[in-house]
């Protein structure tokens, strides 16, 4: 099968004949997927087996260890001579014409004796690369001499909105790409050679890194092809991918070593002159402008968050993120005792929205009585964008919080503001602006030793709890343990914005 093209193996080639090479021969130098990865694999499967109910009569060709029997049933299935069963809808269906082998989603019978090939993605939009895909597949089952007349991306409808039993007409978006298909079966051959020959070099082809390391996807490989790189290089640049490539191209790889600064943009000026100086950069004026604008008490918010392809409550769309936990450090005036207030959904498997907004309700001081003001004080986030867009979808789901998340809302600063434009850049944040890099550059506080270093982490492991059996005392001892890292997570990122807003004003006036 090494001489035999899969649909995977041929997507590698496109984005680079090296991993190409080192998925065939040697396999075990890839990475293994992490566990975020894993779980969109996982999602896509269900997304898949939602899709095929769509055709109740349908056919699996099923998985056998022999290939053999895979593509003999499917012959038999497909071709009309021999297919003593009517044509039904087949699923899975493998092929393989020269050195191209492909597995069909969905094969749809349609008039005497052509298909139509249905392609099942879980995402709420199409990519370039799905293209190549479906040409990929559509010049393999050509090939194989089955009669193709169109060919189909089925993807997520972003609109759609759970309401009960999920019907999946409407959940699914079915688009014509068979004329995007055609356009690229033309190169497909010559592609396939090109991938042949470098797959059958006795070494790996040495690639230089490109753009391609990171589109359409990172590569697995891209740690280990970049470790070369020094500290600071020009991929440091603060939004500066392409322009860095032009550097690296001229055999400049330092920002130190770059002499024409005219084509840097201002942000990236100072992280050039930061480092030829071996300096921070401070501007004193825009951070004190900045935390005038703070008022007491404060209140340091963090949420967590997760997302299905498939809604798992009534009124959520698809990858809509559903909030589980939050963390709220309070400081009610300057030189008092801060205070942690948090929330962790239950693992219950219920919606968790409805009590996680009556708990944040409360820590932000609106379960007061109805003589009593609003409450004041500046709600910091980071990234204010991801909290707000939380807040606003819950406003909606929930009308009867209406005023009280418009009036919170309101109230939120963004701590990103002075890291994003560069009012303060430490080159140790390496170009990042992120909570990840700011936090260890300004203070020596890192993640490193937390169970949970992130929030795609947090997130699968809420499900897990979520979703673990109960009654087995092993069960409930991991989902304990799962509770205190989550709980040690998001306490650190809400802490850890107390600790920056110290080293903020320390710089700006040494108090």
């Amino acid at each position: 099968m090494d001489k035999i093209l899969s649909k995977s193996k041929y997507l590698a080639g496109l984005q680079c004949l090296k991993y190409l090479w080192q998925l065939v021969n040697e396999p075990d130098s890839i990475p293994p997927f992490d566990d975020a990865t894993q779980f969109r694999f996982k999602q896509g499967h269900e997304v898949g087996k939602l899709a095929k109910s769509l055709f109740p009569d349908g056919i699996e060709i099923g998985y056998c260890k022999d290939i053999k029997t895979e593509l003999e049933k499917a012959r038999r299935l497909t071709y009309p001579r021999e297919n003593h069963f009517g044509r039904k809808p087949l699923f899975e269906v493998p092929f393989t014409y020269k050195n191209s082998f492909a597995i069909a989603d969905i094969l749809e019978p349609g008039g005497k004796d052509w298909w139509n090939i249905i392609e099942v993605k879980a995402a709420s939009s199409i990519k370039d690369i799905n293209m190549h895909d479906a040409a990929f597949q559509r010049y393999c089952y050509d090939g194989a001499g089955l009669e193709i007349d169109k060919f189909f991306l089925m993807y997520l409808n972003r609109d759609f909105e759970k309401d009960g039993t999920i019907d999946p007409s409407n959940f699914f978006i079915k688009e014509d790409v068979t004329k995007q298909t055609e356009k690229l079966m033309g190169a497909i051959e010559e592609k396939i050679e090109t991938m042949l020959d470098a797959i059958r070099a006795k070494n790996c082809p040495e690639i230089e890194i490109s753009e391609n390391c990171y589109k359409p996807y990172t590569c697995p490989l891209k740690d280990s092809c970049w470790r070369n790189l020094p500290d600071n290089s020009v991929f440091e640049l603060y939004r500066g991918k392409r322009l860095a490539f032009s550097f690296y191209k001229k055999g400049i790889t330092r920002i130190s070593d770059i002499h024409d600064t005219a084509v840097l943009n201002p942000i990236q000026s100072i992280q050039h002159k930061t480092i030829k100086e071996n300096n921070l950069f401070v501007d004193s004026k825009s951070l004190d402008a900045f935390l005038r604008k703070l008022r007491y008490p404060l209140y340091f918010l963090d949420f967590e968050t997760f997302s299905m392809a498939i809604p798992l409550f009534d009124g959520v769309r698809p990858y809509q993120n559903i909030p589980f936990q939050f963390s709220c450090h309070i400081i009610e005036s300057p030189g008092s005792k801060t205070k942690n207030l948090y929330f962790l959904a239950d693992n219950d498997g219920k919606d968790p929205r409805p009590v996680f907004l009556s708990n944040l309700k409360e820590a932000l001081g609106y379960n007061k009585t109805n003589s009593t003001p609003d409450p004041s004080g500046s709600i910091l986030v980071y990234y204010e964008s991801f909290e707000k867009t939380i807040l606003k979808e819950l406003s909606r789901a929930f009308p009867e919080h209406r005023y009280w998340i418009g009036q919170a809302v309101g109230r939120i600063i963004d701590l990103y503001e002075p890291f994003g434009k560069f009012y303060y850049y430490n080159s140790e944040q390496k170009g990042s602006a992120s909570l990840k890099t700011v936090l260890p550059a300004l203070t020596g506080i890192s993640y490193d030793d937390m169970e949970i270093k992130n929030g795609s982490q947090a997130s699968l492991m809420y499900l897990k709890m979520a979703f673990l059996k109960e009654g087995s005392t092993q069960d409930c001892a991991e989902a304990e343990k799962i509770k205190k890292d989550l709980v040690d997570y998001c306490g650190l990122d809400t802490e850890g914005m107390i600790f920056i807003l110290k080293e903020l004003y320390n710089l700006v006036d040494g108090e």
